[in-house]
């Protein structure tokens, strides 16, 4: 794969990670909040660790 179409696939993963942090951080009192709040960690975390396996490869 390209590598700018790479860096821009982690990027807009890392944003959407954000976004559900965020809106899982606002209804952190509701159940699902909480689930939102895993899900945006694990999607934000995700490339970063892709990144470093493929790095250290």
């Amino acid at each position: 794969m390209i590598a700018t179409m790479e860096n821009n696939i982690v990027i807009l993963l890392c944003l959407i990670g954000f976004g559900l942090l965020a809106v899982g951080f606002s209804n952190r009192d509701e159940n699902w909040g909480l689930c939102t709040m895993w899900v945006g960690a694990l999607t934000m975390f995700g490339p970063v660790a892709w990144r470093l396996l493929t790095l250290f490869d």
